[in-house]
């Protein structure tokens, strides 16, 4: 019987445990982990499930799975690693690309993730020990280029699930050193409590507005999540303390401090988490 750690939207452990199978109560999330391998010629290990799998049998994917009771985000991507494909990953050959919750909202052929999935990366040039896999939940593996997984994926070979590979696996890393610490004024147009004027269902847990002036990419003015009050605005000015950058989407979301406090990157992803589900990105502090 499998267990898991039921988490917060702000990753914080509840001390409830859940069964796999079972569904997980509203409001409550389990960890999962996606692990990408990639050589020094720059391809990945792509693994194919095998054909006695209950979900996409034979299709193929990087190695992933839920994190155990108990385990750490590393100590599951270790794990899932040896388990599915046979190789002893080390700790320091890997770092967390980005983290994103997906809600009940977010769903895939009617399956509910309620999970924050952390993205892993490791560098690895050894050779291909499937044999010594600890499960046979994998029929084969093999590396493949960037070209060979778009590729997978128009076929619908690839679980379509990892659509993010080509926005996020690939991206560059900005710099947002010139935007951290600045002072911005701007106008608030979805208030806290408000809905989005398209998705009535989509209620705002934050104010979220633009700043005066500053235009991002997209030609609109700068978009902002404000943290450090808990009433309705109209106007603000704050210190920018965090960028969250959208791979799948032009537009960068400015994190501001109302009060010039910090704020933890747990709380700032629990609270735009009910809009920022819906793509992928990374949060620079």
């Amino acid at each position: 019987m499998e267990k898991w750690d039921l988490y917060t939207k702000y990753r914080e452990k509840t001390g409830k445990e859940h069964i796999r199978g079972q569904m997980i109560p509203e409001g409550f999330y389990h960890l999962v982990v996606h692990v990408w391998i990639r050589n020094h010629r720059g391809e990945y290990l792509i693994s194919q499930r095998s054909a006695s799998r209950p979900t996409f049998p034979l299709m193929w994917e990087c190695v992933g799975g839920s994190v155990l009771k108990g385990e750490s985000s590393i100590d599951g991507a270790l794990r899932e690693v040896k388990e599915e494909v046979g190789l002893d990953l080390e700790q320091k050959d890997g770092k967390l690309l980005f983290s994103k919750i997906r809600s009940s909202d977010v769903r895939y052929e009617c399956k509910v993730f309620n999970d924050i999935m952390d993205v892993w990366l490791f560098e690895y040039d050894g050779a291909l020990q499937l044999e010594s896999a600890t499960t046979d939940e994998v029929a084969a593996c093999r590396w493949m280029t960037v070209s060979e997984i778009r590729k997978l994926y128009e076929d619908k070979k690839l679980v379509q699930t990892l659509d993010y590979f080509f926005c996020a696996m690939e991206a560059g890393e900005p710099d947002y050193g010139h935007i951290i610490g600045k002072v911005v004024r701007g106008t608030v147009d979805r208030p806290l409590g408000s809905s989005h004027p398209n998705h009535p269902e989509m209620v705002y847990l934050v104010n979220y507005g633009y700043v005066d002036d500053v235009f991002a990419d997209d030609g609109t003015e700068q978009d902002v999540y404000l943290f450090g009050t808990d009433k309705p605005l109209k106007k603000f000015e704050g210190k920018v303390i965090a960028v969250w950058h959208r791979f799948d989407d032009v537009e960068d979301k400015w994190i501001v401090s109302l009060d010039g406090e910090n704020v933890t990157a747990e709380k700032i992803l629990g609270d735009i988490s009910f809009q920022e589900q819906y793509f992928y990105g990374k949060l620079y502090m």
